[in-house]
């Protein structure tokens, strides 16, 4: 590296982009090996497929709102941070939402899914066939009783569990460096102290179902692309349009 010559990546940003790989490879790689059988997480009706990853964006959106509120924005005394947090978030949500659940209609998935061969087809032999050719949407075929087949359907779970995981650290990043003024704060205000540990819970519990995934759900090339679409979001934002933004790496001045 040249003298004087900003750094690509920070370390934290460097150990960030070698985990979320390696566990959506090593899962899927256990699942080819091992050949796990039937558990309670491949049902998709377990509680923390059900209660958390199916809304997935509620929780990261109460954890990092009260992280925010009580750490970042120093109970709201801070202003500017409080605003930089709020733009950050906003920014996320949009690449979220996007990807997942609208893009003028079908989300960015749903219309690679259909771009790449996939549709709509009637499971029952006397359904109308013409209700099920317009329907682009993967929600709306399920809603209709048919089947969601014949594309590349990329992972929506790889895309979320990772997409915001990376979020969240980034937002705490100066955990990596110093986490010392943890303990201070668990002793000056407990309160902020516990935000700081929901966020960290939370990704934690995204990491597991994120193994999960990868070990029970989808092929390879889905993994792939929902890992890929899951940094790309962290790629844009943290390496190129925040860090334009003051004080993203230092701990909050409150300890």
């Amino acid at each position: 590296m040249m003298p004087g010559r900003p750094r690509i990546l920070l370390p934290h940003q460097k150990l960030l982009l070698a985990l979320y790989p390696v566990t959506v490879f090593l899962s899927f790689l256990y699942s080819v090996l091992a050949k796990p059988g039937p558990s309670y997480f491949s049902n998709k009706r377990n509680i923390l497929n059900v209660g958390f990853v199916k809304i997935g964006w509620f929780w990261v959106t109460v954890v990092y709102f009260a992280y925010l509120l009580l750490v970042l924005s120093k109970r709201l005394q801070d202003k500017q941070r409080l605003m930089q947090g709020c733009l950050r978030y906003a920014v996320a949500t949009v690449y979220w939402y996007i990807l997942t659940q609208w893009l003028l209609g079908p989300s960015f998935i749903d219309r690679v899914f259909v771009a790449t061969g996939g549709k709509c087809s009637a499971i029952a032999e006397e359904a109308d066939i013409s209700v099920f050719e317009n329907v682009f949407q993967q929600t709306a075929c399920r809603k209709l009783g048919g089947q969601w087949g014949g594309g590349h359907d990329v992972s929506g779970h790889c895309v979320m569990l990772i997409h915001a995981s990376l979020f969240l650290l980034e937002e705490v990043r100066w955990l990596f460096y110093d986490a010392r003024p943890l303990s201070t704060l668990k002793q000056r205000d407990p309160t902020a102290w516990k935000a700081v540990v929901g966020v960290l819970g939370l990704v934690a519990l995204w990491w597991w179902m994120l193994i999960m995934t990868g070990v029970y759900f989808h092929g390879h090339f889905e993994l792939l692309s929902g890992c890929f679409f899951g940094l790309l979001g962290w790629a844009v934002l943290y390496l190129g349009v925040f860090p334009r933004i003051p004080a993203m790496d230092r701990p909050p001045n409150m300890f």
